[in-house]
């Protein structure tokens, strides 16, 4: 009784703070604008389209600047470093800090086009690669079909997607699990219906066949859904797997009560 007041006096004081809440659903959508806002802001960083001084709105390029406000992106975006470090995982913090960042930037582009993240290549290719380093040149992929370059494009051309991609994984992910997650076309599917990848800059020549439907509408609760199936699938499996255990430990007790019972003879 006394925890159910404590909940009701809870209630009152929350309904007196906040006398007009938001409905859950915009609560939804406002999560996933908040950690697409903040993966935008992660991957132009990470393939050089901003420095770590242009994180303020007032800052960015016109690249960075038109599409954040088309996709209603802009008020969610963290203006500093600590909070956009607050918004990242472990592993992605240390390469936002790492001098190397473009590379790494470059290394993950190819190893997501080439699990399929982003569906087929352009021009038929087999696969793509960096190409080799120009003095003074940013990376640039190259896309191959039967061992010969047929085409190439710049790596930073392809930072919004990779943002997209980043923002639709499942927290924590490590990089052999986005690895697994591009090979298994969730990720292709989700940025074609969800209307997200529709913001892509038409001027970039990219190295993937993308074409996105839809509208920018919803695509906050489309990327919190994304994140939600394959947690969910995680916590089916363990399920599963401790059905399982409890079945193997129910007949180990059996069968050490049968040892333990005196032999008739």
């Amino acid at each position: 009784m006394a925890a159910d007041a404590s909940l009701a006096d809870l209630a009152a004081d929350a309904r007196h703070r906040v006398p007009d809440p938001p409905p859950v659903d915009q609560i939804i959508e406002d999560t996933g604008r908040q950690r697409l806002a903040a993966y935008y802001l992660y991957s132009a960083l990470i393939a050089g389209l901003i420095g770590d001084a242009d994180l303020t709105a007032a800052r960015w390029p016109p690249a960075l600047a038109e599409p954040m406000q088309r996709l209603g992106l802009s008020r969610f975006a963290p203006h500093t470093g600590p909070g956009l470090d607050a918004e990242l995982t472990p592993a992605e913090q240390v390469t936002r800090q790492s001098r190397a960042r473009k590379l790494e930037f470059a290394q993950l582009l190819v190893d997501v086009i080439n699990h399929g993240a982003f569906g087929p290549l352009c021009g038929d290719a087999d696969h793509v690669r960096l190409a080799g380093p120009g003095e003074g040149s940013d990376p640039a992929l190259e896309l191959i079909k039967d061992g010969s370059v047929v085409g190439s494009c710049p790596v930073q051309g392809h930072w919004e997607l990779v943002a997209q991609y980043l923002a639709a994984a499942a927290p924590g992910s490590t990089p052999d699990e986005l690895r697994t997650a591009a090979g298994s076309g969730r990720t292709a599917e989700w940025l074609k219906t969800s209307g997200v990848a529709h913001a892509v800059s038409l001027g970039a020549t990219l190295a993937v066949h993308l074409h996105p439907i839809g509208a920018a509408a919803g695509l906050g609760t489309r990327l919190v859904l994304a994140r939600i199936r394959p947690d969910r699938d995680q916590a089916d499996a363990l399920r599963s797997l401790g059905q399982e255990l409890a079945t193997l430990q129910a007949q180990t007790a059996s069968e050490v009560a049968g040892l333990r019972m005196p032999s008739r003879g």
